[in-house]
């Protein structure tokens, strides 16, 4: 009887141990295409023409930067980059690297067009 309500007390204290760890261990989601996108259409003006970046595209740039953690972050804001530069008309895709460094951050942008493979 007495091993019976240990048991009993062991599987409890395991099944609210587990119920703990997974509530504070929470996935972080990426960050959403609308917020990239968002974040980096007042770019336009430089992506089309070659203009220095507003305080508003460089804050957004900023935003985007901070979200990157790993290379799933950066796969997925290249994607959506990519996606929404389709809807931007003709713009110089060796532009986009430029753009981090014009608002004062150390970050890496490849040149990202339609053929543009993001998960490298």
């Amino acid at each position: 009887m007495a091993r019976a309500k240990t048991i009993n007390f062991l599987t409890s204290l395991l099944a609210i141990s587990l119920i703990i760890l997974m509530s504070s261990s929470e996935a972080k989601v990426s960050i959403s295409c609308p917020i990239v996108i968002q974040n980096i259409k007042p770019c336009s003006n430089f992506l089309l023409r070659g203009k220095d970046p507003s305080q508003e595209c460089c804050n957004g740039i900023k935003v985007v930067s901070g979200e990157v953690e790993g290379q799933e972050d950066r796969t997925t804001i290249c994607e959506c980059i990519k996606h929404g530069l389709c809807c931007l008309g003709t713009y110089d895709p060796k532009l986009i690297p430029q753009l981090p460094q014009a608002c004062g951050l150390s970050m890496t942008v490849p040149p990202i067009d339609d053929n543009t493979d993001c998960s490298k």
